[in-house]
């Protein structure tokens, strides 16, 4: 990715870093404990919440990594660190099936993701030579959230973190890589859609809100699946919060634009 100069005031925003990582990182965490006390469909929902909270988190560290350069690093970072959600989470499941303990899932999915990304960012400075200040600080909870992305949405489809209904469900079925792909967009897209000179946190994050919410929405459309009418409470709570955050989205663009004017469709024949 680009490693221009220091952008600490591109970087700096409205809403603090350190809350937007309690939001995701404890926020997350918790909703996925807490899922595995409700029956299926209370525990997708709430397992699917603590995703949007983590792509949200995610979706502000990397405008913070990436405003150090043009932005040409987002798709990179974001592929990158969302490998390293998909491994860390299959590895923390494994781990959690040999000890046989369900609840060794999670945590422990996270921590593989912290050492993981720590290891990839010091490649990056020592190695590649990136004078990014804070890629380790970034790396490291782009991947964490990506982990709990990754778990939340795995446990809204398998209505479960037990290692055998996510194999099931979501490995055996291939929905792994839908996921990998899509929480990867919700991540990334966000800085990326809203990059450029009057780029502003509070925009680019409600942008993350609406592509979080999103993926929910797919997310209920792949757990049917699963069967029972799990699959369609997920998907209108996504479909709700993608219209909320959609339009805020929307009007929050349209209130920091000079003006807005609908150019009409292409022409069907080219002149």
């Amino acid at each position: 990715m680009s490693a221009g100069g220091s952008a600490d005031g591109a970087a700096a925003g409205a809403v603090s870093s350190t809350h937007l990582l309690l939001l995701g990182l404890v926020g997350g965490l918790i909703c996925i404990y807490l899922s595995g006390f409700f029956d299926e469909v209370l525990g997708s929902v709430i397992a699917g919440i603590g995703a949007v909270l983590a792509i949200i988190w995610g979706a502000d560290a990397i405008r913070r990594v990436a405003s150090y350069g043009l932005g040409t690093g987002v798709p990179s970072i974001g592929y990158m660190s969302l490998s390293v959600g998909v491994i860390s989470v299959l590895s923390g499941i494994s781990l959690s099936g040999h000890f046989d303990n369900i609840f060794i899932g999670p945590i422990a999915s996270l921590i593989i993701a912290a050492i993981i990304g720590a290891v990839i960012a010091v490649c990056a400075i020592k190695i590649v030579g990136m004078k990014i200040p804070i890629m380790i600080q970034c790396t490291i909870e782009i991947a964490m959230a990506s982990c709990i992305a990754i778990f939340g949405f795995s446990v809204g489809i398998a209505g479960s973190y037990d290692m055998v209904s996510i194999y099931e469900h979501v490995v055996a079925t291939g929905f792994i890589a839908v996921l990998f792909i899509m929480c990867t967009m919700a991540i990334q897209h966000p800085f990326n859609a809203c990059l450029g000179p009057n780029e502003d946190q509070v925009r680019t994050l409600k942008c993350a809100a609406s592509t979080a919410f999103l993926a929910l929405t797919v997310t209920g459309l792949l757990s049917v699946t699963t069967g029972g009418l799990g699959w369609f409470v997920v998907f209108i709570i996504g479909l709700i919060g993608w219209i909320i955050s959609f339009r805020s989205f929307v009007l929050a663009s349209c209130n920091d634009a000079a003006s807005t004017k609908w150019a009409g469709l292409w022409p069907k024949v080219e002149e």
